[in-house]
């Protein structure tokens, strides 16, 4: 269910949970039988740049859904585009023209309030360089995010320990970010991501800084995140070794699509590769 409507009504109509927002005239669902539904649907994204010499267009006109509980990665050479559609896709960055529908919900017809807010509650953020805070522990860290979202201190805190210790990092709560291994601090940026159970999680090149055998370790993790609690994760990456856990594959290079591939089943991964090779 999408956290931070203004107001509505509930009801209940077979295996669907739809949620009816009067004030915004909007029905959000969200499947609860076998069937995905598209969490996040993009309709003609356009990014366009403009300086008083030149106008560049690094997002031409895409189209694509990423379904709820997916792994779906983003993969494209330097300068293809991905940031800019990952900072478009999670309200970071405007887009030109075109939607962004999260479970219905057009965020870029938010305020910039209700934008943030929407944000804080629904979306959760990795990144490269973790993006960890080294004067504050583990656990400071984690709770950080809730803590901006209003949670008392005491309950971020109980909180922040509950995530770390289901993820099997309770050795490293009380430690600072300097004590850690790299591959341990982007475990902890995951478990940050994960505290106030978003909706989605956007990982901008999450294996970038690790080396193979961390980012497969990584990788685990957060399939494991993903088939556990249904969790769904957008990836941009360059990194080819890790799309074996992608349950979607989106090429794109100049700000358009190359290719889209679904895999349904275990055979699927093999044929992608195979179709790509040829």
């Amino acid at each position: 269910m999408i956290k931070g409507a203004r107001c509505g009504v509930r009801s209940f109509f077979s295996l669907l949970y739809v949620f009816r927002c009067e004030c915004c005239r909007i029905t959000y669902v969200k499947d609860k039988g076998a069937i995905a539904l598209a969490l996040v649907k993009i309709e003609n994204l356009r990014k366009v740049y403009k300086t008083a010499e030149i106008e560049y267009e690094t997002l031409k006109g895409m189209n694509f859904e990423v379904e709820e509980g997916d792994m779906f990665m983003i993969l494209g050479p330097s300068g293809s585009g991905k940031t800019t559609l990952l900072n478009c896709l999670s309200g970071i960055d405007e887009p030109t023209s075109g939607a962004i529908l999260i479970n219905g919900v057009d965020i870029a017809s938010l305020s910039d309030g209700e934008k943030t807010k929407f944000r804080a509650e629904n979306m959760g953020f990795v990144f490269q360089a973790y993006n960890l805070i080294n004067v504050l522990t583990v656990k400071e860290n984690v709770a950080l995010p809730l803590l901006a979202r209003g949670l008392a201190e005491k309950i971020a805190n109980e909180k922040a320990i509950e995530v770390l210790k289901a993820h099997g990092l309770d050795h490293v709560i009380n430690k600072f970010p300097s004590q850690i291994s790299g591959g341990e601090r982007q475990r902890v940026a995951v478990s940050r991501a994960l505290a106030g159970e978003p909706e989605i999680i956007w990982a901008d090149e999450p294996t970038g800084a690790l080396d193979t055998k961390t980012s497969f370790m990584v990788m685990d993790f957060m399939k494991e995140l993903n088939e556990k609690n249904h969790q769904t994760f957008v990836i941009v990456t360059h990194d080819e070794k890790i799309i074996e856990y992608a349950t979607a594959i989106l090429r794109i290079d100049s700000g358009q699509i190359v290719s889209f591939k679904r895999v349904r089943e275990s055979g699927d991964f093999a044929r992608i590769l195979e179709d790509e090779r040829s």
